[in-house]
Formats: structure tokens, sequence, C-alpha cells
């Protein structure tokens, strides 16, 4: 899974970002003369870290900037296009009015623009959330993660600084630590089902 461009169907409030094929850095930078004794936290880079969790299906938080001032981004329409394992794209389209309702283009290019595409050209049109992430979950073919489906590896991959305290323990995850330890314990190649009975017992 590799994360191609993201985009939205209002691109003059919000341009493509477009990701390239090595290692990506969202960086924060002030430019305008005015501004330049000011802190360079708070610019946005946690928020487009969760608006790309947003394109991968995370469940609906309403302290989340999009659904916290509905009003203004209502009208607001999503696409995140990722590279799959065979070198083809999928496309998922998610609009914040009816977040429920996810759809689904596969295509063989990089870097389209499916904001105008009919209803009818898309492959999966409208899915209800559960059903498109396993949908998305068949198409991203993690099995490596098995038996985690791929929401599971995000918490580590979409950090916020807080998650940075312990470099194994996401802060999501403070109390549980039945629900991480097994799974990182797998991606690091052990017997998760050792560490899942000690937990049980």
């Amino acid at each position: 899974m590799k994360l191609s461009r993201m985009y939205c169907n209002r691109p003059d409030l919000f341009g493509p970002v477009d990701f390239t094929l090595g290692l990506n850095v969202v960086m924060a930078e002030i430019r305008l003369p005015e501004n330049r004794k000011k802190d360079t936290h708070n610019l946005g880079k946690t928020t487009f870290g969760k608006l790309l969790d947003f394109g991968l299906l995370a469940g609906r938080d309403n302290q989340f900037f999009l659904f916290k001032h509905f009003d203004l981004f209502k009208h607001f329409v999503f696409f995140l296009e990722i590279e799959l394992l065979d070198a083809s794209y999928i496309t998922v389209r998610r609009g914040v009015e009816d977040a429920s309702k996810i759809s689904f283009k596969k295509h063989q290019a990089r870097r389209q623009d499916f904001t105008l595409l009919p209803e009818s050209s898309w492959d999966h049109f409208e899915v209800p959330l559960d059903r498109a992430r396993d949908m998305l979950d068949g198409f991203l073919d993690l099995r490596a993660l098995s038996p985690w489906s791929y929401r599971k590896e995000l918490g580590y991959l979409l950090r916020s600084q807080d998650d940075y305290r312990d470099v194994f323990q996401l802060q999501r995850f403070v109390a549980a630590h039945s629900d991480w330890k097994p799974f990182l314990a797998h991606v690091l190649g052990f017997n998760a089902t050792i560490i899942a009975e000690h937990y049980k017992k």
C-alpha cells in the first residue's frame, strides 16, 4: 500500500496533494514576513494526518474538524488514491455529509481526478462503512497482517505528537495492553497467540 494522491471536490480550498514514490515529509513553513515570529506548531500537520485517516475509513469522531464545523465542510468530498501491490490503483471517495457511504474505483494510471465521475462509472458506489472497510482490506491484500485488518496498523503509521512518547504504545491504547501487544508481537515476527493467551490468563 502506497499513498498516491489526495484531493477534493473543492480544489480552490484544498488543492491536490501528490505523494512521491519515496519518503514523504509534511513540513510546516511560515512564509509571510508578518508571521515570521509565530510558532510553527498548529499549522495543520496532525490535521492532515487525520484527514488521511478519514480517507482510509476512520470512524466518525464529532471532535474531528470536518464534523465539528459540519456546516463549513458538509459539501466537501475527499478522494484518496492508493497504489496496490499489483501496481494498479484504487481511489476511495468519501464525502463529509454522508461519511458512512464510501465509493471505490480501480484504475491503472496514477494521479487521476474522479471528482466529476458519474455514479455509474464507480466500481462500487456508496457502500456502507463497515462493508467498505472489509472491501478496502481485500483490495489492499496485506496478508502479513492477518488476522488483523489494515486499520490496526494505521495507528502506528499515522501518529500524533503524543504517540511518540512511547515508541510501541500509542496513546489510544494506554490501558488496553491486550489490544495492541499481540498485534505488535505479530508484526515483529513473534507468535501473537502466546501473547494473547498470556493476557487471557
